[in-house]
């Protein structure tokens, strides 16, 4: 489903530009592209790891293989400095509590990104030296993780600069990207958010096979 939905987006696109309906590059995109970008680079780096110590295994080597240190502690102090600002935040009544808590707030959640970036770090590894069944099958699992997110770097990368969700909402006939999912199999929320799926309410029932007709949607229109 997922390479059917670039396919759609790709197509959506296409209709954005032929509209001319384009937008300049945020920062918040930018920044976007270069944490999935960094987050791709880790995952390839791992992968190297993996099947290094996959190579050793099958030597029969077990020392040196790289363990996964305990990040339960740090999960837990972030969770508890999240928790701790909220109730911060609720007692807070003057002005001076109100900005500590606002700080604290600030705070708990780098803690809680740097937590989640360590986890991130190890991800590939395990507690103890493991078999090699279970290297080779994370090794699977990382090129899978691989290809998903070169898939969705591509994609964010190629629409920076077009609005789809204007393109969905003003250009295209919905109804024929109702009838695209029932054709394709892909499920309508993948392409169509709640609000959208409510607003397009009366396009739903399309059957698969459904084409849009310029002529007959003139003559609706007369």
């Amino acid at each position: 489903a997922a390479e059917k939905v670039v396919e759609y987006n790709n197509a959506n696109r296409e209709v954005a530009i032929l509209c001319n309906h384009q937008r300049s590059v945020s920062k918040a995109q930018e920044t976007q592209l270069e944490n999935i970008g960094a987050k791709l680079a880790k995952l390839k780096e791992q992968k190297k790891v993996l099947k290094a110590i996959l190579k050793r295994l099958n030597k029969g080597e077990t020392k040196g293989i790289p363990i996964k240190k305990n990040e339960k502690k740090m999960v837990e102090a972030a969770n508890n400095a999240v928790a701790k600002a909220k109730k911060m935040k609720e007692k807070a009544k003057t002005n001076e509590e109100k900005i500590e808590a606002t700080e604290a707030d600030q705070a708990a959640k780098q803690q809680k990104r740097d937590a989640a970036d360590y986890k991130f770090t190890q991800a590939h590894l395990w507690e103890k030296v493991p078999t090699a069944d279970q290297v080779i099958k994370r090794i699977t699992a990382w090129t899978a993780k691989i290809s998903k997110m070169e898939m969705d770097l591509k994609h964010k990368d190629d629409n920076k600069e077009v609005s789809l969700g204007t393109s969905k909402i003003n250009y295209m006939d919905p109804r024929i990207s109702v009838a695209w999912c029932k054709r394709n199999e892909v499920p309508i929320e993948k392409i169509f958010s709640k609000t959208l799926r409510d607003k397009f309410n009366w396009a739903m029932a399309v059957p698969p096979d459904w084409e849009f007709n310029a002529e007959i949607e003139k003559q609706g229109h007369l």
